[in-house]
């Protein structure tokens, strides 16, 4: 007779969930196409750099290892996705018990299967599986490095917050958060002005000179990228429907009930048990970034997924703290039953969302579905007309072009302003005497003025509307442009 899952070890449990979780997620990324920005950072590792436009180069370099693997395929792209998070979900359970003992442990880890956010985030290759693991990495070793007299701790805490930094500039945040904690702790403050930090900060600096030495070559394009990112103008503006809309989409991504008992948690911690060390370590892994986020969407509504690495620690203090509520009033079991159930709801419809037959602009599942079929009606064109150029409106259709066409061709963009995008630092194309390119866009106002221009002849030869499993997802034109 099986054991029952209370005697079962928590390590073997959670050595079991993450096996099952990794098998099916490696199984799963090849059921679902490519979102546009993935296909922009396969092109990205085509051309690989010490830095991209708007993100450090870690990224294009994971999945120019990953597609070297396993070719240039939608598994080899998304490989390491899968494997980066089960590395964070390894990260998380190992701080945890480090921090508190192993049923937190497997507690954080369950938890941490069943948001949206982090369930669906690995699945899908973006900048965030890198950008979490790091922070993971970095607040394991950080709370290692509190403990022992080591100076290797502080260069790995460098290293893995310079790697980070890296995938997403958000990483850097990292060492302000853990500047927090040792001016909160009294015990710990010496280290702020020490050569334990120095070894972190020189480490720091080190791992991110590819990007520093990118932009004195490129101009600066991160901050002109970041500017206008930020949503910030000329002046910073008080908007509160931007921050509600921000708060919501959080609670989108997150789930409303495990959102709201992270908020309680965060602040009863705060208050009751903020002389606890630990509580002090896992929020000022959390309040600064989220804080941030919080600023500045008070202007402009931030991506909800910009603040995916404060929960890793935002995990921890939830289940501990929701652990004692339980203890002491075990009512809540119901009401954390139903924040788990309500998480794991969200996340299984996050996977397939076809059966609830959602409105095209209301369906997450939307920028990755019908690109198969855009790249065959895009061949046809291209066979048709006899094609030898391809040019898109946006990255998002240059870049899916570039991916889904057969032989996977070179892709461009309309000559724009220097930084608009990666395509404005690579080559642009040349039109010469017999060029015959397609132009494709997603505007339905006619060929724009540029692109007159440049071709004496310019005509519609396609308008439709590429489909997923037979439903239409978005509206396409396909315009012949001819030279000569």
């Amino acid at each position: 007779m099986f054991p029952s899952l209370r005697q079962t070890s928590p390590l073997r449990l959670a050595v079991f969930l993450l096996f099952a979780i990794t098998c099916y997620r490696l199984w799963f990324i090849t059921r679902m196409e490519l979102v546009p920005d993935e296909a922009y950072y396969w092109l990205w590792s085509k051309h690989l750099a010490a830095s991209y436009r708007d993100k450090g180069p870690a990224i294009a370099w994971t999945i120019a290892l990953g597609t070297w693997l396993f070719g240039p395929t939608v598994f080899g792209i998304r490989f390491f996705a899968v494997i980066l998070s089960t590395g964070s979900g390894v990260l998380i359970f190992l701080l945890a018990r480090r921090l508190y003992d192993d049923r937190v442990a497997l507690w954080c880890l369950l938890l941490a299967s069943v948001i949206p956010m982090i369930a669906v985030g690995s699945i899908i290759m973006t900048i965030d599986c890198l950008s979490v693991f790091c922070w993971a990495w970095a607040a394991y070793v950080f709370w290692i490095a509190l403990h022992r007299d080591r100076l290797s701790d502080w260069f790995w805490l460098g290293l893995a917050i310079g790697a980070g930094f890296l995938a997403k500039f958000t990483n850097g945040v990292q060492l302000a958060c853990i500047a927090v904690l040792l001016l909160w702790s009294p015990a710990h403050r010496p280290l702020l002005f020490s050569r334990k930090t120095l070894v972190m900060s020189a480490t720091f600096a080190v791992s991110i000179l590819p990007i520093l030495w990118w932009n004195i070559q490129t101009g600066w394009v991160h901050a002109l990228a970041l500017h206008s990112r930020s949503g910030v103008t000329d002046t910073f503006g008080i908007h509160p429907l931007q921050l509600t809309r921000f708060l919501g989409e959080q609670l989108g991504v997150i789930s409303p009930l495990i959102m709201a008992g992270m908020i309680v948690a965060a602040v009863s911690l705060l208050r009751h048990q903020h002389t606890d060390l630990r509580v002090r370590f896992l929020l000022s892994q959390f309040v600064p970034l989220y804080a941030l986020f919080i600023f500045f969407s008070l202007n402009s509504a931030g991506k909800p997924n910009w603040t995916a690495p404060v929960l890793v620690t935002g995990i921890i203090f939830t289940v501990v703290y929701w652990r004692g509520v339980i203890r002491q009033h075990p009512a809540w079991r119901w009401g954390v039953g139903a924040a788990l159930g309500l998480a794991l709801l969200m996340t299984i419809v996050m996977h397939d969302t076809a059966w609830l037959h959602l409105p095209l602009g209301r369906d997450p599942l939307r920028r990755a579905q019908g690109w198969t079929d855009f790249g065959a009606h895009v061949q046809k064109a291209r066979e048709e007309f006899q094609a030898n150029l391809l040019i898109g409106d946006h990255y998002s259709q240059a870049s899916m072009m570039a991916f889904y066409l057969p032989d996977q061709p070179l892709t461009y963009l309309l000559p724009e302003t220097y930084g608009a995008s990666q395509f404005s630092l690579w080559p642009e194309y040349q039109v010469q005497p017999g060029t015959r390119a397609l132009y494709v866009t997603v505007s339905t106002n006619g060929a724009p003025p540029e692109l007159l221009a440049q071709f004496p002849q310019v005509r519609l030869v396609d308008d439709f509307w590429s489909k997923h499993h037979g439903r239409p997802m978005t509206e396409f034109c396909i315009y012949l442009c001819t030279h000569g």
